[in-house]
């Protein structure tokens, strides 16, 4: 199946589409057994059709798929005997079906056990016939475990009586693999690391030994049996659990460092601190560089106090920053010279109302010196 005006499935959420397909296709009354599968490389949707009775398969975008169905049609064109060749061959591999089992699908896993144990005597033939106590099968465990499975070839798997090999499973994990019950495709050992792996077989071992080996009298330093067997300098030789996949500020597992809930705590704490330090540096800043101003300012007053003249404030240079020297002297100049065209004003505005000449006034001029 496709969509039009699509060539490819990039962008589409395939499996939210195939659980909308099958929601609709329940509800068609010639349909049975619909049951989408979205855990699969292609998700798909299943289903029986009553009138053919055939079963019938829809996936989105599987377009290979249609490739092989015209190489098919192409050599049934070819020659006809190959469509029956390929229907004999298609009854043949059906004519052997596994009993079926009761199922009771979850997330399109299949999470169906016998859980009637009153009935599990009339099924199980092996039922209640190991008589070993609990001694034994702990010993036999470790035994196991530590000498005859190999966990580069094998699965850990609890619904099998055979072993289980990694090769069927297609998991290239060279650690502790282990099928998860119900969810087949999840290898529950994923997230062991090398190190990890390492401590556990190492205290697998020792276990092996303390167990595995008898004795006639406990020592002393020992106050109970369960301090003996179970001291953790001897299973692990006195060595922590490493945390190489652990959070490096918590300790736990199951998140990143970077998404650490104890890290967030304090990066708003710490980034609140840097905020009031911030603030407090700049507003220390702020206080110096007026306190600094108002005391360049009083100088220069009292500068221009004393030499009776009004200094100008330095104006800023092209980078904004103001030199004092060059800003002071070039408002010496500036104030001398608006002294001397003051005079000059002044020179200009006296004029004397005998003789009608500038520079001087009435009582200044030769004539009226002259006349008294």
């Amino acid at each position: 199946m496709t969509i039009d005006g699509l060539e490819t499935s990039e962008g589409l959420d395939c499996i939210r589409i195939i659980e909308e397909l099958a929601r609709v296709l329940k509800k068609h009354s010639g349909l049975r057994n619909v049951l989408p599968i979205t855990t699969a490389k292609v998700p798909i949707v299943k289903f029986f059709h009553v009138r053919s009775g055939l079963e019938v398969d829809i996936s989105l975008y599987n377009t290979l798929a249609l490739h092989n169905t015209r190489l098919l049609s192409s050599y049934a064109a070819i020659d006809s005997r190959v469509k029956y060749l390929c229907y004999t061959m298609k009854v043949f591999t059906k004519m052997y079906k596994e009993p079926k089992k009761p199922e009771i699908l979850v997330d399109g896993w299949n999470v169906y056990f016998f859980d009637k144990i009153d009935e599990l005597p009339a099924c199980w033939s092996d039922y209640d016939s190991n008589t070993e106590s609990v001694g034994e099968l702990w010993l036999g465990l470790l035994r196991f475990y530590t000498e005859e499975f190999d966990f580069k070839e094998h699965v850990i798997c609890i619904r099998r009586k055979n072993l289980l090999t990694t090769f069927k499973k297609q998991w290239t994990s060279k650690y502790i693999v282990i099928e998860d019950p119900f969810d087949l495709n999840h290898n529950l050992g994923a997230g062991l690391s090398r190190k990890m792996t390492n401590f556990i077989m190492k205290a697998f071992i020792n276990g092996r030994r303390v167990f595995g080996t008898p004795i006639k009298g406990f020592p002393k330093e020992y106050p109970s049996k369960m301090e003996y067997f179970f001291d953790p300098e001897v299973l692990t030789e006195g060595e922590l659990a490493p945390n190489d996949r652990c959070c490096r500020i918590c300790g736990k597992i199951g998140h990143f460092m970077k998404d650490c809930p104890m890290r967030r705590k304090l990066r708003r704490r710490h980034d609140h601190e840097d905020i009031k330090n911030q603030r407090y540096i700049e507003n220390n800043e702020k206080r110096s560089k007026e306190d600094k101003e108002t005391q360049n300012k009083t100088t220069e007053k009292d500068t221009s106090m004393k030499e009776g003249t009004i200094l100008c404030t330095p104006q800023k240079n092209k980078l904004g920053m103001a030199t004092m020297d060059t800003g002071r002297d070039k408002a010496s100049r500036q104030s001398a010279e608006k002294w001397k065209r003051q005079e000059d004003r002044d020179l200009r505005e006296k004029r004397c109302f005998i003789c009608g000449r500038e520079g001087h006034i009435k009582k200044e001029c030769p004539q009226y010196k002259g006349a008294a």
